[in-house]
């Protein structure tokens, strides 16, 4: 049914004013498609998230660890590992996150849906933890710095794992591929903006670079509510009518009636509703983060943390190969071993590295959004040929590096190995929509955002394990002083074998 605020009419009579535009109604049909420009509205909190994830952990903190380590006893790589750890642990919030939105009811007398209201705690965490940031980076007032750092790292998680949770709610299905290809060019259009505007507009000014993440999750989340609210309130009135009208049609009257605002109040009336609105934010936060937690039994905690195989076993298999993606691709943390020691890059390797970077991400960001594109108009939103395109590119184009001998061949190899890379992470992400569960569960386990939340923690495992396997690998088969080995008829130090 049709979402709407019912006004009295003086008459005895409810009539209904519509929430939503005219255009871009929600609905998963084809009657139903949206812009491009909404579906990037709605997702434009992979901005914020490319844009900060890359340039914190590349630039923001490696400066921090530095000034750690000058003004403290504690070296920097010891104190990067420590936020490292510090950011990994946080991941495991966005389960968590997922089952309480899946499983949330708000107040009556609020008109919300159950993404948004989480996309903005997230978001309110980043900010706190930001400023946090900010305030005790300039007064060099470092363990309080580490306690914001989780804070903000928190509240990005939770605010990724809503926006995730958005496309398999407000995208049709015919649009998935181009939902997730806009959802990576985000991403990567987010990191060269942070990158482009640290080097040429702050010029190494790392005070700035925390105002810079504050505008932008505020503006993101603004322009994501704009665009997903209304949608948001609707799913949930839909989702409520099909739960209600299994079991009975009591609470469904409960909450429709709370939709009706009578335009004759008495003063006692007025005033309690003053006084709602006053406590509004207070009574939000007991719903959606006090109450549900403290009813939360243990058996419920591991099944956020779960998925049942049997139920959704496609689901669990591209989960599955998502951790082992980012585990083979995390050793790429090596990489600059690789240009030293077979490409003989001797001066600035540093540079060269971040001149590949971006050259694989430029493509990446060429190719995702037309894949995703093509695999909805042209395939009828098949996605494994792309998958296994992709996956053969990614395989000849890395066996090919062994074989390079200059820069421009591995700039050339770099732009392919990004262009690849760019279309097998939107068909996958694409394959985990399309694998979710047809019918809506609201938990604790089975539900759309948790499942999501559980598939974004194997992205951060596999990328945790690939340098723990690498590393041994590299020590054990790698020489840093050994300079003149042959492999192939190319000479290279040892240490590149091992990468």
């Amino acid at each position: 049914m049709p979402f709407g605020v019912y006004m009295s009419t003086g008459d005895g009579t409810n009539e209904k004013t519509s929430l939503m535009a005219d255009t871009d109604t929600y609905t998963t049909g084809e009657e139903g498609l949206l812009s491009t420009w909404t579906i990037t509205c709605i997702l434009s909190t992979a901005f914020a998230y490319g844009c900060i994830m890359t340039t914190l952990f590349l630039i923001t903190l490696p400066i921090e660890c530095d000034r750690i380590e000058k003004n403290t006893d504690i070296p920097k790589s010891v104190a990067l590992g420590c936020f490292v750890a510090i950011s990994g642990f946080t991941q495991l919030i966005s389960p968590l996150a997922g089952m309480l939105s899946d499983t949330y009811r708000p107040p009556p007398q609020f008109q919300l849906g159950q993404r948004m209201p989480f996309l903005s705690l997230g978001a309110i965490f980043s900010v706190f933890g930001l400023l946090g940031e900010y305030i005790n980076s300039y007064h060099k007032l470092w363990i309080p710095y580490a306690f914001f750092f989780g804070f903000h790292m928190i509240g990005l998680n939770i605010s990724y794992a809503m926006m995730i949770a958005l496309i398999p709610d407000q995208v049709p299905h015919s649009q998935t591929g181009k939902a997730n290809g806009i959802l990576a060019f985000l991403l990567v259009t987010g990191s060269l903006t942070g990158f482009g505007l640290f080097h040429f507009y702050f010029n190494g000014q790392i005070q700035k670079i925390y105002a810079l993440y504050i505008c932008i999750v505020i503006l993101t989340t603004i322009l994501t509510g704009l665009y997903a609210h209304d949608r948001d309130v609707r799913l949930l009135i839909e989702r409520l009518e099909i739960s209600e009208s299994r079991r009975s049609l009591a609470r469904d009257n409960h909450f429709s009636s709370s939709f009706i605002i009578n335009s004759e109040m008495t003063r006692s009336q007025r005033r309690r509703r003053r006084r709602r609105l006053l406590l509004g934010p207070l009574s939000l936060l007991k719903t959606m983060i006090y109450d549900p937690i403290k009813m939360m039994d243990r058996n419920t905690l591991l099944a956020t943390y779960t998925i049942d195989i049997q139920e959704h076993h496609d689901f669990f298999v591209v989960t599955a190969s998502r951790l082992f993606y980012y585990c083979g691709s995390s050793v790429q943390t090596f990489f600059l071993y690789f240009l030293h020691d077979i490409i003989r890059v001797r001066d600035d390797p540093e540079s060269a590295v971040a001149t590949l970077a971006i050259a694989s991400q430029l493509a990446g960001a060429l190719f995702c959004y037309p894949v995703g594109w093509i695999s909805d108009q042209f395939c009828d939103g098949r996605r494994r040929p792309f998958v296994y395109i992709s996956c053969t590119l990614l395989g000849g184009v890395t066996l090919s590096m062994i074989f390079a001998k200059t820069m421009d061949q591995m700039t050339i190899l770099c732009f392919l190995l990004g262009a690849a890379n760019g279309s097998y992470l939107t068909m996958e992400t694409s394959l985990a929509i399309d694998t979710l569960p047809k019918d809506y569960d609201d938990g604790p386990s089975g539900g759309n955002a948790q499942l999501l939340g559980i598939w974004g923690v194997a992205a951060f495992l596999g990328s945790a394990l690939g340098p723990m396997i690498g590393g041994p690998l590299l020590y054990i088969f790698g020489n840093s002083g050994v300079t003149d080995a042959y492999f192939c008829g190319q000479p290279f130090g040892k240490e590149g074998v091992g990468v």
